[in-house]
């Protein structure tokens, strides 16, 4: 293919791509006997995004669940009171989707109607089996028939089934998603391609999935998507301690925290296999248990170098960022969540912590590495929003939270230009010998940069195929 009139960093180029690599570059470029043209009009031609962290498959399954987050009362009133519970809403919310199967619903919080067991979802609904996933994504909660229906009373023996003083499951299920997608089995398919699509509009070419329970098996089933097509982009998985490759993704719960010499034990096995550690650090105690357990492993050879990594890094308070910077940690960050969580995170947090949360500019002029993520479908999907909030660091109201680490149009871009197995670090460019992952915008990079949420992407290209491309095209 060739690409005529791009804007490359403010010039006019010509972009010819061979296989699935860039070839050439030049100010006029002829085309080839049957080669495809394409006009890029002076759009600006960028290396195509990475989402460094999301869940590939459960944001799959969100075009099927209810949004059980999203409600007008979630913004703060003018005197900062608390948010009220609104279990009447939610109740509508359930009641509209009608038919007798199961009822998905994600994204809540207990702001919305307070904490919910199975009795309080038999409240709501009674006549169909229902799951509702924390925001978090921690914690499952299943109403009586769901509970039924996946035969709990025979699991409670099981780590992460709440039970009563009874003995009786309360319908909560903590950090279980690799049993609950056992027992429902194939009873409920994905069609990933939808998703897949929608991240090439984007410009995304590339994402990184950071379940821990990713598998042998995980792999497999995301080789054969790609290969037959319903995947288009490059997949990357970390996981669990089974595999070969790709690293170890260990979940710190701050409230549940493992022995540290058992934590220990298994960075070791991780690096016999030469796998780097990601660490999901939500709190500032579950970031120093991480580090704490890097630190205890310093007597492995100290010159591989292992690009260990911390998911989310959610509050990160200035005395910690040497020792991140000791450990050549990068930190996948998602400022997407002020965009989506600002309100709440202003009645929740205290001044000091908002001061401290999903920081960018401190770690990037602290010399630690930065990867921008969405953390979908948990956080927005959208990477121009994801970079635009970097840059303001605004909620969807208005507030602005934590200004001092807003950041450059071009550093909110780097964050997900950066490479995949690198996240935070050298930046790909378009230039002969890359690799033909590309995504065109409607206008050159000046225009854009000035409110990057209202970006247009006109095509986009994985390995010099066209995946993606605007009816304007």
């Amino acid at each position: 293919m060739l690409i005529k009139n791009a804007c490359l960093s403010g010039l006019k180029r010509d972009v010819r791509c061979t296989g699935e690599f860039i070839s050439e570059i030049a100010d006029s470029l002829e085309p080839l006997l049957g080669e495809r043209v394409t006009e890029a009009n002076g759009g600006e031609l960028l290396p195509g995004l990475h989402d460094h962290h999301m869940h590939f498959y459960a944001t799959a399954a969100l075009q099927r669940s209810i949004d059980c987050g999203l409600r007008p009362a979630v913004a703060l009133t003018s005197n900062q009171s608390p948010l009220p519970h609104d279990t009447a809403s939610l109740r509508h919310l359930l009641a509209e989707y009608s038919g007798d199967g199961w009822l998905r619903g994600v994204n809540y919080h207990e702001s919305i109607a307070g904490d919910l067991d199975r009795w309080q979802l038999d409240a709501l609904v009674s006549d169909r089996p229902v799951r509702i996933q924390h925001r978090s994504g921690k914690l499952w909660t299943l109403n009586s028939l769901a509970v039924e229906a996946l035969d709990l009373t025979a699991h409670t023996e099981l780590a992460g089934i709440e039970l009563d003083d009874r003995g009786i499951p309360t319908g909560r299920l903590f950090r279980l998603d690799a049993w609950l997608r056992e027992k429902w089995g194939q009873q409920d398919p994905l069609d990933v391609s939808v998703l897949s699509r929608q991240m090439a509009s984007f410009g995304i070419t590339g994402f990184t999935d950071t379940s821990a329970t990713n598998t042998a098996a995980t792999v497999r089933q995301f080789r054969q998507l790609c290969d037959e097509g319903e995947i288009l982009q490059h997949a990357y998985l970390m996981g669990d301690d089974s595999l070969d490759f790709g690293h170890l993704k260990i979940l710190l719960d701050e409230d549940n925290l493992p022995p540290l010499n058992e934590l220990e034990a298994r960075i070791r096995r991780a690096r016999e296999k030469e796998r780097g550690i990601a660490f999901h650090c939500v709190t500032h105690i579950e970031l120093l248990f991480a580090i704490a357990a890097l630190n205890s492993c310093a007597d492995l050879d100290p010159h591989k170098q292992y690009t260990d990594r911390v998911e989310h890094g959610s509050v990160i308070f200035d005395d910690v960022l040497p020792m991140l910077r000791a450990l050549n940690l990068s930190v996948i960050t998602q400022p997407g969540f002020l965009y989506e969580r600002g309100p709440q995170y202003q009645q929740n947090l205290t001044e000091h912590e908002l001061a401290h949360l999903y920081r960018h500019r401190t770690l990037h002029n602290s010399g630690i590495k930065v990867g921008l993520s969405s953390d979908a479908p948990y956080g927005p999907l959208n990477p121009w929003q994801v970079m635009q909030t970097a840059v303001s660091r605004q909620s969807a109201t208005g507030e602005v939270i934590g200004a001092r680490d807003c950041v450059s149009p071009e550093q909110a871009l780097a964050g997900y230009l950066s490479k995949p197995l690198a996240p935070g670090a050298t930046v790909r460019k378009v230039a002969v010998g890359e690799r033909a992952d590309l995504c065109l915008l409607s206008q050159p990079w000046q225009q854009v940069r000035g409110d990057l949420a209202r970006a247009l992407v006109v095509f986009t290209m994985v390995a010099g195929e066209l995946v993606y491309a605007a009816d304007s095209l």
